[in-house]
């Protein structure tokens, strides 16, 4: 990040301020994981938002190329901007020394968990995991001028579908599929699927895709064999 751009964004920040707009009406962007949140002091100037889609071209014979749909790609988000070490105007929310910013980022960064990205004036409202955080002090202000980037988290481990079994009001629990119970068959539409995909059609849940890896003997994730295709024993 240059001192150009930086400079830039701090004056664009103190104009808005001095024309009357305070800080308040600026755009927050809000970080935060579990009870813990934080407020980026200074809003950046600018955001980037990777959107993408898994879309194939092809070629048939006697009719050329063609686009073939795939599935979104997960999204991403990156913006730069600097932690204040002084209390200026154009601050709109934490307040914190620039060094306790820094620590609680890199916390959540190596935690393995997700945080959720909201910026007040986009569409950005995500759980998303931290991918980068360089930092570095350029000046003698003791402002720390930072990058972050990050990507879409989604979480496999979404409440089951039909997991309203009928309670025993003695044992108080829930009551078990019979032993007997004759496997059932998930249907794929798709060359290319995988056995999350089946496993979310059979079971409502992505997490049970390892009952279908072993009752059918997969050697990997992907799905490529069409007898595989039509039909998977799922227990």
């Amino acid at each position: 990040m240059s001192k150009f751009v930086s400079g830039i964004g701090r004056a664009l920040s103190l104009l808005s301020f001095a024309f009357g707009k305070g800080a308040r009406e600026l755009p927050t962007i809000i970080i935060s994981q579990d009870e813990e949140k934080l407020v980026l002091p200074v809003t950046p100037v600018k955001y980037e938002v990777g959107n993408e889609q898994e879309n194939k071209t092809v070629d048939i014979t006697q009719i050329g190329e063609v686009l073939l749909f795939g599935n979104p790609k997960l999204k991403t988000l990156s913006f730069e901007g600097f932690f204040p070490a002084k209390d200026y105007p154009f601050i709109v929310g934490d307040k914190r020394k620039p060094i306790e910013i820094i620590n609680l980022i890199e916390k959540w960064k190596t935690s393995k968990k997700p945080v959720r990205v909201i910026i007040s004036d986009g569409p950005i409202n995500l759980m998303m995991g931290i991918e980068s955080f360089p930092y570095k002090k350029q000046e003698n202000t003791g402002d720390m001028y930072y990058t972050l980037t990050f990507k879409e988290h989604k979480d496999l481990n979404t409440p089951a579908t039909g997991d309203d079994k009928p309670v025993d009001e003695t044992t108080g629990l829930k009551d078990r599929p019979s032993v007997a119970q004759k496997p059932k068959t998930a249907t794929l539409f798709s060359k290319g699927s995988d056995v999350l995909d089946a496993a979310k059609k059979a079971y409502g849940n992505y997490r049970h895709y390892e009952r279908i890896i072993q009752s059918n003997d997969l050697k990997n994730l992907a799905i490529n064999n069409l007898s595989q295709l039509r039909k998977l024993k799922v227990k």
